[in-house]
């Protein structure tokens, strides 16, 4: 069984795919879905997960969470764009996610080079404030509970700053 350290380890080396790393050409429905299941391989939980598939990405444009598709191919922006709301689609509502990316006036490629940027800062400083919880036994059932709760309510803590920050953009820019 892999120690809290390990595992720690494990899941702050997950992959990204950088902006630099989406071709200047605009990509068929498959080719995206290649990318992002080949590129995003090691994000699985389990092997046969899907990260996107076509009725994902029929969704988000249904939904007007990607700006609208001009034919059959997607370009950069619409990868990119699909890059945040996978990311985002993690913790928040599709109308949350909605509120950030179906938008026109953000330059996607800006945003999500700064996210890759402040997430490995991230990747620097979750382990360390971890530290403290590297003696929790993962076999013992009770401090493994406690642990999740314990990790559990601080996504939560995010996932309301987050949901606040989204509200407090509504208001004002609705006065």
């Amino acid at each position: 069984m892999d120690t809290l350290p390990e595992l720690i380890d494990a899941v702050m080396h997950d992959r990204d795919i950088s902006p630099d790393q989406v071709p200047a050409l605009d990509l068929y429905m498959d080719q995206v879905l290649t990318l992002f299941n080949e590129g995003l391989a090691q994000n699985k939980r389990h092997p046969q997960d899907k990260l996107l598939t076509k009725t994902m990405i029929n969704n988000y444009s249904k939904e007007k969470l990607l700006l609208p598709v001009k034919g059959k191919k997607y370009t950069r922006q619409h990868i990119i764009q699909m890059l945040c709301i996978y990311q985002l689609k993690q913790v928040l509502s599709l109308s949350d996610v909605k509120a950030l990316v179906g938008r026109t006036d953000v330059d996607f490629e800006s945003c999500f080079n700064r996210f890759l940027d402040m997430k490995d800062r991230l990747r620097e400083m979750i382990p360390s404030e971890l530290a403290d919880y590297e003696s929790i036994d993962l076999t013992d059932p009770n401090q493994v509970l406690t642990f999740c709760l314990a990790l559990s309510a601080a996504a939560t803590y995010m996932q309301r700053l987050c949901q606040h920050v989204i509200d407090q953009r509504a208001q004002s820019s609705n006065p």
